[in-house]
């Protein structure tokens, strides 16, 4: 896992003073924006503003940005349900608030994961390549080339921004011959990891 911040533990103190039943509709709402529906901060802010709570807006700002925290790491590491309790009752938290955290977690845990997997930064894949060595002798600016050129034709498996799923370009050998050992070097790093 991870370490738990510092500014978390005085978090802990702002959760420990909410019942279990409105930490679980907090959970709720803030489990709707870790899957991808959004965040209605009014539901949030009418489940903080009890007389009795006497929340200002910082705390209920504290209260969000701790439950996003800990749903979001325990679904980002695959934490189990029951060690995710165990860890938020060693914090300080009363029982019934972290069973409250962990029913909302375990009902969406797959879910949440399924959409940190989409929001993830995917680059397209390499599907094809062909290339060509053409060897220039002369041009109509120039009597005497005699320079090879690479040609490299790459086709991807899903469109780029641009909309293109194939891209081609041309290098000189020199250029040609640097991007061949950095491939090389990035290749070696991959296989390492």
């Amino acid at each position: 896992g991870i370490d738990v911040p510092e500014w978390f533990f005085a978090e802990t103190a702002v959760l420990a003073k909410m019942s279990s039943v409105r930490i679980k509709l907090i959970c709720r709402q803030i489990l709707l924006k870790l899957t991808g529906k959004g965040l209605n901060l009014e539901k949030i802010e009418k489940l903080t503003s009890s007389k009795r709570l006497n929340f200002t807006e910082s705390d209920t700002k504290a209260i969000v940005a701790g439950l996003e925290f800990i749903l979001e790491n325990a679904a980002k590491h695959d934490v189990d349900v029951e060690v995710l309790q165990q860890e938020l009752m060693q914090l300080g938290l009363p029982q019934d608030t972290c069973v409250a955290i962990c029913k909302g977690y375990r009902e969406n845990k797959e879910e949440m994961r399924a959409y940190f997997a989409k929001q993830s930064l995917k680059l397209p894949a390499l599907k094809n390549c062909q290339w060509r060595v053409d060897y220039v002798v002369s041009s109509s600016e120039m009597k005497s080339m005699n320079k090879p050129s690479v040609r490299l034709g790459l086709e991807l498996d899903k469109p780029m921004s641009d909309g293109q799923t194939e891209v081609s370009f041309e290098l000189s050998a020199d250029k040609f011959r640097v991007l061949m050992n950095e491939l090389k070097i990035a290749s070696d790093l991959m296989k390492n990891l």
